[in-house]
C-alpha cells in the first residue's frame, strides 16, 4: 500500500484540543521504526475542485477565518491546511485509479463537513473531494466509514447519488448524533457503547456485503481509530490488533481498488501499533491474494 504525508500537516495546532499533531506523529514514527520509510508527497487541492463539493461561502469562510465553531478551531492559515489534506485523500485517490492501493495520513480530518458547513473538527470533506475526482474516470464509488463518528457530512454531500453509496458503522449515542437510519443510497449500522470487535465485525461483514453487491469500480475508506478502547472521545472497545483483522476482512472481501483517508483517533499511545496492525492486515492479504 502507497502511503502519503507530508510533514507540513504538524504545523498547526490549537492547545489542549484532541486533533493534534502528535496524532500523525505518532504513526508515521511507527511506521518508520518498523522499516516503512518510503512516504509519498502530494500537492494542496484546487479551489476548482473544492467548489466541486462545497459552497463557495464555505471556502470564503475558511480561506478568511472568517467562522466560529465550538469544535473545529479557528487556526491562522487553516486554509492552506485543509486544502493539503485534502490534496492527500485526491492524490491517495488517484493512485487507486492507477491500480495501487493507498492510504492519506492527513489532518484535519474530514468526514464531518458537508457543502455549505464545517464542524466536529472538520473543515472541508476530504473523502468527498477524493470521490469526485474518482467520479470523473470511473462509474460508481463506494464509501465505507469506519471512524468512531457517524460521517455526517459525506452522507449529506452523497445522498440521493446513485453512482455512490455510503456505509457508515458507528457509536450511537454519540456526536454528531446523526446516522440511526439507512435511507436511499445511505446504509447506517449504529452500534452501542461498549461494543467490541467481536459484536462490531456482524456489521462489518453486512457492510461487505452491501458493497459487493454495488460492484463498485473504486472503494474509498474513511478510517478512523477513535473505535479503540483508550480513544478519549468514544466507548467503544477495539485493541490494537482488531484493526489487523478488519483489514483482512476488507482486503479479502473487496475486489475493486481501494483508497483509505485517515479520519478521527486520539489517543496518542495507541494509534501508531494501530495503524501498522491495520497496514500489517492488508498488505498480508493482499499478497497472498495478489
Amino acid at each position: 500500500m502507497e502511503i502519503f504525508f507530508r510533514k507540513e500537516l504538524l504545523e498547526y495546532r490549537e492547545p489542549e484540543h484532541p486533533e493534534c499533531p502528535q496524532r500523525l506523529s505518532a504513526i508515521v514514527n511507527f511506521l518508520e521504526k518498523k522499516g516503512k520509510k518510503q512516504l509519498h508527497s502530494f500537492e494542496q487541492v484546487s479551489e476548482t475542485l473544492l467548489l466541486e463539493v462545497h459552497s463557495q461561502r464555505l471556502v470564503n469562510m475558511v480561506k478568511n477565518n472568517n467562522f466560529f465553531d465550538p469544535d473545529t478551531p479557528n487556526i491562522p492559515d487553516i486554509y492552506f491546511y485543509a486544502c493539503l489534506s485534502a490534496g492527500g485523500a485526491v492524490a491517495a485517490a488517484q493512485s487507486a485509479l492507477d491500480r495501487r492501493d493507498a492510504c492519506a495520513l492527513i489532518r484535519p480530518p474530514g468526514h464531518h463537513a458537508g457543502k455549505d458547513f464545517l464542524g466536529g473538527f472538520c473543515y472541508f470533506n476530504n473523502m468527498a473531494i477524493a470521490a469526485t475526482h474518482c467520479l470523473k474516470t470511473v462509474k460508481k464509488v463506494a464509501i465505507l466509514d469506519l471512524d468512531g463518528h457517524h460521517g455526517n457530512g459525506t452522507e449529506s454531500i452523497f445522498k440521493d447519488v446513485d453512482r455512490v453509496i455510503f456505509v457508515s458503522i458507528h457509536q450511537h449515542p454519540a456526536y454528531p448524533g446523526t446516522g440511526l437510519v439507512s435511507f436511499s443510497n445511505c446504509y447506517n449500522f449504529p452500534v452501542k457503547p461498549n461494543t467490541a470487535f467481536s459484536d462490531y465485525k456482524i456489521f462489518l461483514v453486512e457492510a461487505i456485503g452491501l458493497i459487493r453487491r454495488f460492484a463498485p469500480d473504486i472503494l474509498g475508506i474513511s478510517l478512523g481509530f477513535d473505535t479503540h478502547l483508550d480513544d478519549p472521545l468514544l466507548q467503544l472497545r477495539f485493541v490494537d490488533s482488531d484493526y489487523y483483522h478488519m483489514a483482512k476482512m476488507i482486503a479479502s472481501g473487496v475486489s475493486c481498488p481501494v483508497f483509505i483517508v485517515l479520519e478521527g483517533g486520539y489517543d496518542i499511545a495507541s494509534i501508531g501499533n494501530s495503524f501498522f496492525c491495520f497496514l500489517s492486515g492488508w498488505e498480508k492479504t493482499k499478497n497472498r491474494n495478489g
